[in-house]
């Protein structure tokens, strides 16, 4: 095996997309998105006899420490059907020997970056055997989630009166409620409408202090729902009741997925958020989709998240979790970060 830094566009997007499973983190827009934080990325792909696998990295930059960071890859293409049958054990060993290859390629890169630990999200399924294969290569649990493990998957592909079919009945009554109170769904799909941001980022302040998060900043938001939107990736949906925008969501279409990226909203009786999320999924399947992921929902025993979860679930699909991120230290200075990031996000400007 051998890397290289892949610079084509197109080749990087069409092998992602091509895979069984993967997310906009590993897309060519987030990379575009972290360049425009000030962060240094990678796009490498390995290579055998063809392109095997790709890994987006980048750096991360902050106050708690700088490190390595990939999200929700790498990514290793499938065993092509037309290949002879591996056994358990030869597939083990060539995804063993995959990972050790890509993490000998990130241990140099850190240590030519200064970073003191190199972090992997994983976008694998949470079982004993993909823990364990980390574990032997050096890794550990992180002390943080930095994105979405424990997920909801909507499958998209059948007709509306399927997919409804498949909801709750409460929430299948609460989307016709929604139309009967008049509620309307406007939905900006380009640049143009970047300006329309500053709703959303009023509404997640409004969350905030309701919840004691800590939001992203409106230039934040901007960027991020800009680098998309060149791509034809994203869409802002404005949830508004007689004129009153009650709700928001930058929703990413990439590939087979779409994405739940943002949302904001206020505390109404109005069921304003049904009928967004069912525009949500009518746009989806008219952009080719064929899972909506809402992202994050609660561990089922999370007795003070479980409205979260009861929202989500009652659109349909099911539960997915995903390997906890991995850390490999690499010095003494990841100490500190560990620290630093046991603390609540809310406190950690103040120290």
């Amino acid at each position: 095996m051998k890397t290289q830094e892949i610079t084509d566009k197109k080749i990087w997007e069409n092998f992602v997309t091509s895979q069984e499973d993967y997310t906009f983190l590993q897309s060519w827009s987030w990379g575009e998105f972290q360049k425009s934080q000030g962060e240094k990325v990678w796009r490498v792909g390995m290579y055998g006899k063809q392109l095997i696998g790709v890994c987006q990295v980048f750096t991360v930059s902050a106050k708690r420490g700088k490190f390595l960071f990939v999200p929700h890859g790498p990514l290793k293409s499938q065993i092509s059907p037309a290949s002879p049958r591996l056994d358990r054990g030869r597939a083990k060993l060539k995804t063993h020997n995959f990972l050790q290859f890509i993490v000998d390629f990130l241990k140099d890169l850190a240590i030519k970056e200064k970073c003191s630990f190199i972090r992997i999200s994983p976008w694998v399924e949470v079982t004993e055997e993909n823990r364990e294969a980390y574990r032997q290569l050096g890794f550990r649990d992180a002390p943080t989630i930095m994105h979405a493990e424990e997920t909801w998957l909507i499958p998209i592909s059948g007709s509306e009166e399927e997919i409804l079919a498949g909801m709750r009945k409460t929430h299948r009554n609460l989307v016709r409620r929604a139309g009967r109170e008049g509620v309307e769904i406007e939905i900006i799909r380009d640049v143009g409408g970047i300006g329309e941001i500053g709703e959303l980022y009023d509404l997640q302040l409004e969350a905030a202090k309701r919840h004691g998060f800590v939001p992203f900043s409106q230039k934040y938001l901007e960027m991020e729902f800009e680098t998309f939107a060149k791509d034809g990736q994203c869409a802002l949906f404005l949830g508004k009741h007689q004129g009153e925008t009650l709700a928001a969501a930058v929703i990413v279409f990439y590939g087979k997925f779409a994405f739940y990226l943002q949302s904001g909203s206020k505390t109404t009786n109005v069921p304003v958020n049904y009928a967004l999320q069912w525009e949500v999924i009518a746009e989806a399947k008219r952009r080719g989709c064929e899972i909506y992921n809402m992202w994050g929902v609660s561990a089922e025993n999370r007795a003070n998240e479980q409205g979260l979860l009861m929202f989500k679930s009652g659109f349909g699909g099911f539960r997915k979790n995903y390997l906890h991120a991995q850390d490999l230290v690499l010095s003494p200075k990841y100490w500190i970060t560990w620290g630093l990031e046991k603390v609540p996000r809310k406190w950690r400007s103040k120290i």
